[in-house]
C-alpha cells in the first residue's frame, strides 16, 4: 500500500502536543520491561538460575551478535523502504509486539534439558528474542527522527521518553527478585518465567499505546532513490555518525557491567542479596533524575561538551567506588538452605555478654523495600530453623542495662555503596536522550550533506552498537568471572571476589573516561546544526511550491 502522508516545511519543525510525546515516550516504557532485565538479571538467569556456566553464556552473548550485525542494518533497509498508510515506522509497532512477548517469555524460561541441550535453548530462544527486538527497537527509536526535526521539541521528546524508560527501569530492577519470588512460591524457574510473562503483556499494550497516538511528519526528499549500499556508503562517510557509533558502544559497556554486576556485588561481596533489588532500582531511579534533567541542562552547555563532563564524573566517582570496604558484619542473612543453624555472635560483629537476650527478625517483604517483620519465637543466641530457604533473618540484642542493639541497622559502608551508585547513575542519567538526539540530529546532517536521508538505517547502526556494547560488557564480565574461578551459589574468595568488585567498579569508571576522548572529534553543535535545521526547511519549501 503506498504512504498516502503529506509533509510541508511547516510540519517538519511541529511543536508536538503532550499527548503525543507522551504517546511516543511510553513506547520505551515497553522496551525497559525487556532491556532492564536483560541488561541487569539475564547474566545472573543464565549462571545462577538457568545453570550455564560463565563462560559459555558469554560465548553465547558473543555468537549470537553476527545475528544481530546483519539483522539490525536489514531491519533499517526495510523500515526506511516500507510504505504504508500508517507511515515508514509505526507498523512495526503494532505487528511487532505480540512475537517480542513470545520470544522473550520463551528466553526465561528454564526446560528440563541435559546442559548441551539447555545451551541450545538458550542461543536459539536469545537469538530469536534479540531479533523480534530490533523488529521493533530499530522502528521505535527511527520515529523520533521523523516526528519533528524541531532541536528543542526533539530535547523534550527524549527526556519524556527516557523519563518512562527508567521509570519503568526503578520498577522492573526493584520488582523483578521479589516478583520471581512470589511467583515461583520456591520454584526460582517458574517464578522467573511467570515474571516475564507479566513484563511481556504490558509492554505489548504500551507498543500499542505509541502506534496509535503519534504521527510520522518527515518524509524523505521527493523522489529519492534509495540503493541499499548506497545508504550504507552513506554512513560510513557521516563522521558525527561514526563517532557516536563508537561513543554509543563504550557508554553501553559502561552501563551493561555497572547493572549486570549488581547482581553478584550484593550477592557475593556484600552478602546482602536482600538489597539486589533496591540497589538497582534506586540506580534506575536515579537515570530517571538524569534523564528528566536534560533539556534543562542543554540550556547552559552544548550536548557533546555535557557528555564529557558527565563522562568525567562517571569515571571519577566509579574509581573512587573500589575503596569502599566491605561491610565487618552484614547483620541480615539471606538462607539458601533448607535448614540453618545461625549466631547472633556472627551478625552482631560482637561476643554474648551474661545478661544478653535476643529476639529474632524474619523479614517477610510485601514489596521491595517495605517489609513486615515477624518476629520468632526463640531467645537464645543460636536460631536454628527448618523450611528455612530464602528467608531473610536478622536479630536484636538486649542488653542487661536495656540496650537494644539491631543487627539491621545498616552499615555506614552500605550507605556510601547506594550514595555512589545513585550520583555515578545521576551522571549516567543524559547519556540516553542526549545521544539519540545526537543520532537524529546526524540523520539530519546525512541528508544535508547528501542529499538522501535514510533515518531507520541510521538508528539501526545506532542500536547495533548500543547491542554491541550491552554484549561486550556482559560477555566480558562473564569471561572475567569464569577466568578467576567464579562458581555459581557459592561462597566466592580471592579472585572471583576482587573481580566482582572491579566490574562494578573501577572497570566500567575505565571505560567512561574513553568515551571523553570520542567525544572530543563530535562537530554537530551550536551555529553549525542550526545551519542543517534551516537549510533542509529551506529545501522543503521548495518542494512545497
Amino acid at each position: 500500500m503506498s504512504n498516502n502522508i503529506k509533509t510541508s516545511a511547516e510540519d517538519r519543525t511541529a511543536k508536538l502536543s503532550l499527548k503525543e510525546k507522551i504517546g511516543y515516550g511510553v513506547g520505551d516504557a515497553g522496551f525497559n520491561f525487556y532491556w532492564v532485565l536483560i541488561g541487569s538479571y539475564l547474566s545472573y538467569f543464565y549462571t545462577d538460575i538457568f545453570g550455564l556456566a560463565p563462560a559459555a553464556a558469554g560465548w553465547m552473548f558473543i555468537v549470537t551478535k553476527v545475528i544481530d550485525a546483519f539483522t539490525d542494518p536489514a531491519m533499517g533497509a526495510i523500515a526506511d523502504r516500507t510504505n504504508s498508510r500508517f507511515g515508514k515506522f509505526r507498523p512495526w509497532l503494532l505487528f511487532g509486539a505480540l512475537p517480542m512477548a513470545a520470544a522473550a517469555t520463551l528466553t526465561m524460561s528454564t526446560p528440563d534439558l541435559s546442559d548441551t541441550g539447555k545451551l541450545i535453548w538458550a542461543y536459539l530462544t536469545y537469538s530469536a528474542m534479540m531479533l523480534c527486538y530490533t523488529i521493533l527497537s530499530t522502528p521505535y527509536s527511527s520515529l523520533s527522527g521523523v516526528l519533528t526535526a524541531d532541536t528543542d521539541e526533539r530535547n523534550k521528546i527524549f527526556g519524556i521518553r527516557f523519563f518512562f524508560a527508567y521509570f519503568t527501569g526503578i520498577f522492573v530492577g526493584a520488582a523483578t527478585p521479589d516478583l520471581a519470588n512470589f511467583f515461583g512460591n520456591g520454584d526460582q524457574a517458574k517464578g522467573w518465567q511467570l515474571t516475564m510473562l507479566m513484563y511481556s503483556s504490558i509492554a505489548t499494550l504500551l507498543f500499542l499505546t505509541t502506534f496509535f497516538t503519534t504521527k510520522e511528519r518527515i518524509q524523505p526528499p521527493v523522489g529519492q532513490k534509495t540503493p541499499v549500499k548506497q545508504d550504507i556508503l552513506d554512513l560510513l562517510e557521516n563522521r558525527p555518525w561514526l563517532i557516536l557509533f563508537a561513543l554509543a558502544m563504550i557508554i553501553m559497556v559502561t552501563l551493561t557491567m555497572r547493572n549486570g554486576s549488581a547482581s553478584y556485588y550484593f550477592k557475593y561481596f556484600v552478602e546482602r542479596p536482600d538489597l539486589m533489588g533496591a540497589y538497582i532500582g534506586l540506580q534506575n531511579f536515579a537515570y530517571m533524575i538524569g534523564a528528566v534533567s536534560t533539556p534543562l541542562l542543554t540550556r547552559f552547555m552544548d550536548k557533546a561538551k555535557l557528555l564529557m563532563v558527565l563522562m568525567g564524573i562517571v569515571g571519577a566517582l566509579s574509581i573512587a567506588f573500589v575503596f569502599v570496604p566491605k561491610p565487618e558484619a552484614t547483620g541480615v542473612v539471606t538462607v539458601t538452605t533448607e535448614e540453618v543453624t545461625l549466631n547472633a555472635n556472627d551478625l552482631l560483629g560482637e561476643a554474648h555478654s551474661e545478661g544478653d537476650s535476643y529476639q529474632w527478625i524474619s523479614h517477610e517483604k510485601v514489596f521491595w523495600i517495605i517489609k513486615d517483620e515477624v518476629v520468632l519465637t526463640e531467645t537464645s543466641v543460636e536460631l536454628v530453623l527448618s523450611d528455612a530457604k530464602d528467608k531473610v533473618i536478622s536479630v536484636r540484642r538486649v542488653k542487661g542495662n536495656g540496650e537494644v542493639i539491631d543487627s539491621a541497622s545498616m552499615p555506614f559502608e552500605i550507605y556510601l555503596m547506594f550514595l555512589l551508585n545513585i550520583l555515578i547513575s545521576l551522571a549516567l542519567g543524559p547519556k540516553s536522550p542526549l545521544t539519540w538526539s545526537m543520532y537524529a540530529d546526524a540523520a539530519d546532517y546525512n541528508e544535508w550533506k547528501t542529499g538522501r536521508r535514510a533515518t531507520a538505517m541510521t538508528f539501526s547502526a545506532a542500536t547495533f552498537s548500543q547491542k554491541l556494547g550491552g554484549t561486550l560488557g556482559s560477555a566480558g564480565m562473564l569471561f572475567v568471572l569464569a577466568f578467576l574461578g567464579y562458581a555459581a551459589n557459592e561462597a566466592q574468595t580471592g579472585g572471583s571476589l576482587m573481580g566482582i568488585v572491579l566490574i562494578q567498579t573501577v572497570i566500567p569508571g575505565l571505560f567512561a573516561l574513553v568515551a571523553i576522548f570520542a567525544l572530543k572529534y563530535y562537530e554537530l553543535s551550536g551555529e553549525f546544526l542550526e545551519k542543517i535545521q534551516g537549510d533542509l526547511k529551506a529545501r522543503q519549501a521548495e518542494n512545497d511550491t
